[in-house]
């Protein structure tokens, strides 16, 4: 069904390129390296799509349990309605190594919350041959990669590294299952926000996919270390997915 994949699909990811922490300005030392600024952060978000009220989504981020890397976990908590396309079992859970300014994507593990495997995925990177490798809907895959390509979730981290370093990222390569997508980003200015947590000045991003109709927008506020506190998936111009906060543990 279509319309429970785009869900399903928007509702774990559509944080699009997403989180983090406080962007400190050292005033007589140079700033710290960029992986120090990533602070550990539990977010909820109210998800509605079409305007139909589908529940909560939670991610966390946090260190993994080796120097240097971070974990980056999502999970719904879907209303009634909203288990019709997302089970309150679905997790989804990427690794990733953090040094300098980098974020390397090491696994990417989702699992629908069903007995069945059909929309489950395992990636793993092999940054030493440049090759990933894993299984997704169903699909083997092994390709080549190149130094900055990210996962689905990984480039929430990505993203947040740029603007926490004070850049503007024009694009990233990710790996989608067993296929390698390029996004194109870019700033839209600033806004005020509204959400249930409460009223934030922010930055909006927008990026897209090359050669589709959607666009994502997510808000970012920067008195929160750009943790977003919005984000809508654009289908020919008319909102599909909402997120908007409503709770946040850091």
């Amino acid at each position: 069904m279509k319309t429970r994949h785009r869900y399903l699909a928007a509702a774990l990811g559509v944080a699009f390129a997403v989180q983090l922490a406080p962007l400190a300005r050292a005033q007589a030392a140079d700033p710290p390296p960029a992986a120090s600024r990533l602070t550990k952060y539990k977010a909820q978000y109210q998800v509605s799509y079409r305007g139909i009220g589908g529940g909560q989504l939670e991610q966390y981020l946090h260190p993994g349990a080796v120097a240097g890397q971070w974990v980056f976990e999502s999970r719904a908590y879907p209303s009634l309605l909203g288990r019709i396309a997302v089970s309150p079992d679905a997790r989804q859970r990427s690794t990733m190594e953090v040094t300098g300014t980098e974020v390397r994507p090491l696994t990417l593990v989702f699992d629908d919350g069903s007995d069945d495997s059909a929309r489950d995925a395992n990636i793993v990177f092999d940054w030493t041959t440049g090759h990933v490798r894993g299984r997704a809907k169903e699909k083997a895959f092994d390709f080549a990669v190149t130094p900055g390509t990210q996962d689905t979730v990984s480039v929430q981290a990505a993203m947040l590294q740029q603007l926490l370093a004070g850049h503007e990222p024009k694009s990233f390569w990710i790996v989608n299952g067993p296929k390698l997508e390029l996004y194109r980003y870019w700033p839209e200015g600033h806004a005020t926000i509204v959400t249930p947590y409460g009223q934030f000045d922010t930055v909006v991003w927008a990026s897209q996919r090359d050669g589709s109709k959607r666009v994502n927008r997510v808000w970012h506020a920067p008195q929160l270390g750009y943790v977003p506190v919005q984000a809508i998936q654009y289908n020919k111009g008319q909102p599909d997915v909402q997120l908007k906060l409503v709770a946040l543990e850091r």
